[in-house]
């Protein structure tokens, strides 16, 4: 039952934040997505950094390191933007911010300490989101784009302070 409340955890809490400080998931979608190239590439320097000024008995800098990395333009993105989504489109803006949950979950698991990764993956949640994530990350990208495409404020035109 544990490892489904965290694979809950996982997906909800991201969508929640999203959905509740009325951000938009569009761009929470693409901080994430330049999160996970910035853990990808910096991850190890920056675990190794992070070694350096921890004790070295204090297990887990990687892990740490390689989330916060993935974490935190999201999160930074989550926060800057708050209320950027009309009260009218909040409801739309579900369907990002949902993506951007189970997108968020697939690039966080492989990341988690060994025993808990593979409580995990061995749920069958996990078996199905890992099953179908090319679909999952196609759509969940495509539906983004395509509602920051044609629900993003159009410029007023007219003159410019002249």
């Amino acid at each position: 039952m544990m490892p489904l409340i965290v694979i809950a955890l996982l997906i909800g809490l991201p969508a929640a934040l999203i959905f509740l400080l009325r951000a938009n998931g569009s761009l929470v979608l693409l901080a994430l997505c330049a999160g996970s190239v910035l853990q990808r590439f910096v991850g190890n320097d920056a675990s190794k950094l992070l070694d350096s000024y921890m004790s070295k008995n204090s297990g887990g800098t990687n892990t740490i390191a390689q989330l916060a990395l993935l974490f935190v333009p999201a999160l930074l993105t989550t926060l800057f933007l708050r209320k950027a989504v009309s009260s009218s489109k909040a409801k739309l803006n579900l369907l990002p911010a949902f993506g951007t949950g189970i997108i968020a979950t697939l690039l966080a698991v492989p990341l988690l300490p060994g025993g808990l990764r593979h409580d995990l993956m061995q749920t069958s949640i996990w078996t199905s989101i890992n099953q179908f994530q090319s679909a999952i990350v196609a759509g969940a990208i495509t539906i983004s784009l395509l509602l920051f495409w044609f629900t993003h404020p159009k410029p007023i035109k007219g003159k410019h302070g002249k």
